[in-house]
């Protein structure tokens, strides 16, 4: 699970169709705590592009993702879910 991933499908800011992908453990709890992680996601993909239009796109999504683990660090269920993996 710690290296599996889930894809989401996001619209870079030309309009085209692009993916970002998050390990399964921070998607699984962003799941459980937004009512639409796509949306979410997308979201924070245009505030990322707005405010740092410069990036690229690899860079504007590494942005994503550790905005991605930064909240789901904060939530419980992640380390509910990283104990239970580990075993701890």
């Amino acid at each position: 699970m710690i290296e599996n991933r889930t894809i989401y499908t996001i619209l870079d800011e030309h309009g085209e169709q692009s993916t970002i992908t998050l390990r399964k453990l921070v998607a699984d709890v962003l799941q459980e705590s937004q009512p639409d992680v796509h949306t979410w996601i997308q979201c924070k993909y245009n505030k990322v592009a707005q405010k740092k239009p410069w990036l690229n796109r690899r860079q504007k999504g590494n942005l994503v993702r550790a905005l991605s683990e930064k909240e789901a660090e904060k939530l419980p269920r992640y380390k509910e879910m990283f104990n239970e993996l580990f075993g701890f």
